[in-house]
Formats: C-alpha cells, structure tokens, sequence
C-alpha cells in the first residue's frame, strides 16, 4: 500500500505541474507588462506555493478525518479507502474535459487593472483552486497514519512547485508548438485512471 500511495502521489503531481493554466496567465502576464526574468519566477514560485499549501491544508484535514475513520472501521484502509480512489477516479474521468483551476482570458478585464491587481487576482485565484486529484492520496495516507499524511504533503508541494517552475520556464520556448488544451484535457483524464489504478492495487496488495 505504502508503494502505491508514493507512487500515485509523485504520478499526480507531476501530472498537475503540467497543467499549462497554472502557468501559462503568468507568461501572458509577463509579456503585457515586460517583466524580468527574475519577476515571471518570483511570481511563479509564490502562486505555485499559495496553490500547493490550500491543496494541503485540505489534504490535511481529510487525511485525519481519514485517520480517525480508519481507528474505527476494521477495513477501512483496505475495502472503503480503496473504494473511495476508485469512485474518485471515475468523477475525475467524467469531468476531465470540465477542468476548473484559474484562467486568465479575458484581455480587456486585464488592460483596465495594473500589474498588481492582476497578480493579486491571480494568486487568489490559485489559492482558492487546489487540486481536488491529489485529495485521494490524502485519504489513503490518512488510513496508514499521519506520517503518511504528512509525507503526501511534503511530495506534492515539492513537485508541484519545482514542476510547475520547470515547465513555466520551458514553455517559453516552446509554447507556439503545444496544444495547451490538449494537455490540460488528457492530465485529468490520466488522473482519474491513476486514482482507479490505486485503488484497485490496494485491494490485492497491502
């Protein structure tokens, strides 16, 4: 089980370090405002870290509801959070094509605000977007220990953040040849079948 809950959380997070709208508003933003280099990363790194830390804090507290469960229900790290990652899988199958983190497209709400208001939209937006996908992992965890809990958390902020800057800086080069929708289309679509894949693991291997 512990296998399957490092592996599915690394496989999430670097799938959610691919989502071009966490950083594609950011390159938009740099070239309507010229930004420096080292602006467009610093800008990055906070809207990165504010996404991954409200995805945590939620994480956190379904892993211990999570734990709590588990000091109750004899099979409950087996059979029910197992389970849950599956049915979670198939919800994120269904909206894959639905996918909800914050998007900058509207060009003439962004001519009539400054730099600083439209980084404040955007880094509140990415604080009240976190990423629902990773929260089955938090369930999982919760059902061996907080250690587990506190374990997803640390994997999950790191790769997300360095992800997130690493593909920010390469989508600058080559960003005329990716289809962003196609990507962000298939990462929830992947997701969901890593959620079901999981869960299916965790009922044959403990």
């Amino acid at each position: 089980m512990i296998y399957q809950l490092i592996i599915g959380t690394l496989t999430i997070s670097l799938l959610h370090a691919l989502i071009p709208s966490h950083w594609i508003p950011i390159l938009v933003l740099e070239k309507k405002f010229n930004w420096t280099h080292q602006q467009t990363y610093r800008v990055t790194l906070i809207a990165a870290l504010l996404h991954a830390i409200s995805t945590v804090i939620l994480g956190i507290i379904i892993g211990f509801l999570s734990l709590g469960l588990s000091s109750y229900l004899e099979n409950y790290s087996t059979v029910i959070s197992s389970s849950i990652l599956i049915i979670l899988g198939f919800i994120f199958i269904v909206r894959h094509h639905k996918h909800n983190h914050f998007h900058l497209h509207n060009e003439d709400k962004m001519k009539a605000m400054d730099s600083r208001k439209i980084i404040s939209v955007l880094l509140i937006g990415m604080f009240l977007s976190p990423c629902l996908e990773i929260e089955g992992y938090f369930i999982l965890a919760g059902s061996l220990g907080w250690k587990y809990i506190l374990l997803v958390s640390l994997l999950y902020i790191i790769i997300s953040v360095v992800g997130i800057l690493i593909w920010m800086s390469f989508a600058k080069k080559i960003l005329n040849k990716v289809n962003s929708h196609k990507i962000e289309h298939n990462a929830g679509l992947i997701s969901g079948l890593v959620l079901i894949t999981t869960g299916v693991l965790n009922f044959f291997i403990h």
